[in-house]
This record gives C-alpha cells, structure tokens and sequence, in this order.
C-alpha cells in the first residue's frame, strides 16, 4: 500500500506538466515519427506523456498505456491524434510482467521506483531495443525516488543491459528543485526496425 501511495504523490508531478511540455521534453529527430509503429509507456498514470507521444506518432500507431492504477488510465483516451492508445492494468514490478513486443518503450518519472533497474531493463529487452526515458538529475534518494537514475547511472545501466547508445536529449528545471532530463537509449541499427 505504501508502493502505491508513493507512486500515486509521484504522479502529481506528471499531472501538473502540461502535453506541450511532456512532447517537448521527448522529441526528437533520432527518431522517425513519420511512420507508424507501436509503442508502451510503462508507469503512464493519467496519460500526460502518453497523449505526448501521441502527439509525435503517425496516425496508425499504437501506445499501450501501462499502469498498476485502473483509475489513472480510465483517464487516457482511447485514441488521440488518428494514434490508437490500449490500455493494461500491470504491476511493472511483478516477475509475471507479460508485454506485447514493439517499437519502442517510454517511462517518464518510472525508473527511479525500482530497486533493481538493471535486471527490470534486461527484461524489457524482450519486449523492445529502443527506450525513451524521462528522469531527475539526482544521485540522493528521496521519498519520491528512492532510486534515482542520474544521466550516467541511466548510461551505465543501458550499456550493462546491452545497449551501447545512449544519447541525453534535453534537460528542463524541475518544479522540486534541480533539472529533469529526457534520454534516448537504443540499439544501433534500431531505427531501421521502425
């Protein structure tokens, strides 16, 4: 219950930036929009980057908004910008996390809730090669990210589980001091999957 509760507070930060923001904070031309393809945003909450990347996606794409909280995704529309959005109800951190394989995976303000991110990012190598990360610049826990994932953790983290490009894409401040960032991590050759 605490988990959850934690995740819920966690979220606020999410709900208060606006879509223009979120969309800003993940473009970027090392990836081709312009085609349709499929895509998880795992930890979506309320959709707030979900309907982000919808913004970015052709129209035909396909977002699977992943999230513990049935409530927070009865939120997400069904489909924004001709770009189909399912959503799935999913514990991320079960051992039984089933997912379907696609193009690409984003998680905005979700990694710093895992104590084990190298072994959490091994397994979603089975499900995608190309990830869209949005995190704080910290190093210190704090309440709201008990494992934070500075840039070069999140570096060191992609290269341990086998992808060897991992490109810092914008920083922004944050409302709670210090800077957000968003990062790109990738298998070479990715994009021509897409």
């Amino acid at each position: 219950m605490k988990r959850a509760s934690l995740l819920l507070e966690s979220a606020k930060y999410s709900e208060e930036m606006n879509t223009s923001e979120a969309t800003a904070l993940i473009r970027t031309p090392l990836i081709k929009w312009a085609q349709p393809q499929s895509w998880c945003d795992l930890g979506s909450g309320r959709g707030t980057f979900t309907v982000a990347l919808a913004q970015l996606l052709a129209p035909g794409s396909t977002i699977y908004a992943v999230d513990f909280d049935q409530r927070a995704l009865e939120g997400i529309p069904d489909q924004h910008n001709g770009v189909e959005i399912r959503k799935i109800v999913r514990d991320l951190q079960s051992s039984n996390l089933s997912l379907p394989s696609v193009n690409g995976i984003l998680m905005a303000n979700t990694l710093h809730f895992f104590q084990e991110q190298l072994i959490f990012l091994k397994r979603l190598r089975s499900v995608a090669d190309r990830f869209l990360i949005v995190e704080y610049e910290r190093s210190k826990p704090n309440r709201w990210g008990p494992h934070p994932v500075g840039f070069e953790r999140l570096r060191q983290l992609f290269t341990e589980s086998g992808l060897e490009r991992v490109v810092k894409l914008t920083t922004r401040p944050s409302r709670f001091g210090g800077t957000m960032y968003s990062a790109l991590a990738e298998r070479p050759g990715a994009q021509s999957n897409v």
